[in-house]
């Protein structure tokens, strides 16, 4: 897809850490009609502002110029889940972790305000599967995956989602089917990637049969997670866990070191291309010369 530029129409403090800006235009209609969902790949400017990409600094440039990969691109390149959309509307909403100055796209986001634009260069990504019931966990990363879901899930579906967050401020008014439990977990002011909550919760949880399990969380709990379902019989085909993030590490470096704590063997060969890091990214996208 052709890079895009998105321009923040709204920007909500969600909860103390979590902060919603929601993105509106034709820019918005063209990404979603590509369909590359639930994840987006986004790319921040530079200090002065500039993209670097000259569909983006000089919209002029046309609409069919390619972004080019380059090592100084990948560092400002960054993956999340989107929240929300709306294709008539032409809206668009992601959540970001607000966490000090931690992190470009954190300090973007704690900057942003109407106005302010951020580019759009892909996307994709496995949508959780289907189930007889649900088991769902999450952090703060996986969050905002955890609100779409619970909002898009059959009204009879039936389930439980563990959600780990830093306290109870920043808890979330999610909406979710009748027969789904939502179960907060705090983690009363530890840092995250730093306890074992969400882990212990899961490993609690009684699993019935045709049970499809979904976690997004800190990549050392997913992994502990993933060994524990399918230490109790969980197909892989009936679980998607990927681990967001590594305490310690930036998104890039986390890609090549851990490739997010994937387990390869239960994606097929689209799903490889939609990696959560930038490996994904380089394989749609051509070197420039």
């Amino acid at each position: 897809m052709p890079a895009l530029l998105f321009t923040a129409t709204e920007v909500q403090d969600v909860t103390p850490h979590m902060r919603r800006i929601t993105f509106t235009g034709e820019p918005v209609a063209q990404y979603i009609a590509t369909g590359q969902f639930p994840n987006i790949k986004i790319l921040l400017p530079k200090a002065d502002g500039s993209f670097d990409v000259p569909e983006l600094d000089d919209p002029a440039c046309g609409a069919d110029t390619l972004v080019r990969t380059r090592p100084d691109l990948h560092e400002r390149v960054r993956t999340y889940t989107v929240r929300r959309y709306d294709a008539q509307q032409q809206t668009l909403d992601i959540d970001f972790v607000l966490h000090g100055d931690e992190g470009i796209a954190g300090r973007w986001a704690a900057a942003a305000v109407a106005g302010s634009t951020l580019g759009a260069v892909g996307g994709g990504g496995r949508p959780i599967g289907t189930g007889e019931r649900y088991l769902i966990a999450g952090d703060e990363t996986g969050l905002p995956g955890v609100g779409n879901i619970l909002e898009n899930l059959p009204a009879d579906a039936v389930g439980t989602a563990y959600i780990e967050v830093d306290g109870p401020a920043e808890q979330q008014d999610l909406q979710a089917p009748a027969g789904v439990e939502i179960v907060w977990l705090s983690r009363d002011g530890a840092a995250g990637g730093t306890t074992t909550l969400l882990a212990d919760a899961v490993a609690a949880h009684p699993l019935a049969p045709g049970t499809f399990a979904w976690v997004s969380a800190e990549g050392s709990q997913v992994i502990t997670i993933r060994k524990d379902l399918r230490a109790r019989g969980v197909d892989r085909k009936a679980m998607l866990a990927i681990g967001y993030w590594r305490r310690g590490l930036t998104e890039n470096g986390y890609a090549k070191k851990a490739n997010h704590d994937r387990d390869l063997k239960e994606f097929d060969d689209h799903d490889h291309d939609h990696d959560h890091g930038v490996r994904g990214l380089a394989a749609r996208l051509r070197r420039r010369g």
